[in-house]
């Protein structure tokens, strides 16, 4: 489910220079221990629920532009070794082949972050920095699927921007089921449950429109792994958007950070 992908990268280097700017610190206890591992998850596969994973794939991946707003909740590392949840909230606006804007607000730093058909530029609006690096132009897979050594979790909705959704959510699958439906938001879903390793996750997808609902992701393996959850709303398929909305405005007095020496510590 989360991955690692250059789109989180400078999304998660705005955070930690936040951090750096506001002075607060995190990070492992030094009284940590290794966790026992988790009993081993038994290998179902429906395919009913591969067919409706299917079926929200291929709305998505149909879909010329796409509009959406989330709201998620985010667990990072507090100095005690807890996690803490904050709340975040996004709107993406994602057109294809090669263009995606998305404006993060909420308990996290606010920021912007731009892809142009060659630049991914990501804008802190407290502190005025901003972190940049070229794409070398080209399709948004390429950027999206991009691996860093960074966390993306501040981009949970990057696995259903590529171009094939599916191949990315079904890969490594261990287990796939249909749980039943129920209600989000007023609207009615077909509620899924998978298996992956290392991670489990679940989604809530639209039973008339095929577009996600609610996704929630656990680690598995510790005692103490991180859970995250986004709630998908607003949705917009092939609505037109300004070509405006793709340029990037950096503010004048805004400072340029490496993005090479930013990234955020991967859940333990």
């Amino acid at each position: 489910m989360i991955r690692k992908s250059l789109m989180g990268h400078l999304v998660g280097g705005t955070l930690l220079a936040a951090t750096m700017v506001l002075g607060s610190s995190g990070g492992a206890l030094a009284g940590d221990k290794p966790a026992p591992p988790t009993a081993p998850v038994k290998e179902i596969k429906d395919e009913r629920a591969l067919k409706l994973l299917q079926d929200m794939s291929d709305q998505l991946a149909g879909s010329k532009t796409l509009q959406f707003k989330t709201r998620s909740l985010v667990p990072l590392d507090s100095p005690t070794g807890q996690y803490i949840s904050l709340f975040a909230s996004s709107r993406v606006l994602m057109q294809r082949p090669d263009r995606l804007f998305v404006e993060s607000r909420g308990d996290l730093l606010p920021n912007d972050l731009y892809y142009d058909g060659k630049t991914v530029t990501a804008i802190g609006l407290i502190g005025k920095f901003y972190v940049q690096q070229e794409a070398g132009g080209g399709k948004l897979d390429a950027v999206l699927q991009q691996e860093v050594p960074s966390a993306d979790t501040l981009a949970p909705f990057v696995d259903i921007l590529v171009s094939d959704p599916y191949a990315r959510l079904a890969k490594d699958l261990s287990s796939a089921i249909l749980v039943g439906q129920s209600t989000i938001a007023g609207v009615k879903t077909d509620h899924l449950a998978f298996t992956a390793p290392g991670v489990d996750w679940e989604v809530w997808i639209g039973a008339q429109d095929k577009l996600p609902r609610l996704m929630i992701t656990s680690y598995r393996g510790g005692e103490r792994q991180p859970t995250f959850t986004v709630e998908f709303s607003d949705w917009k398929r092939d609505a037109p958007i300004p070509a405006q909305t793709f340029k990037v405005a950096i503010p004048k007095d805004a400072v340029k950070l490496e993005f090479k020496q930013l990234g955020l510590p991967q859940p333990r």
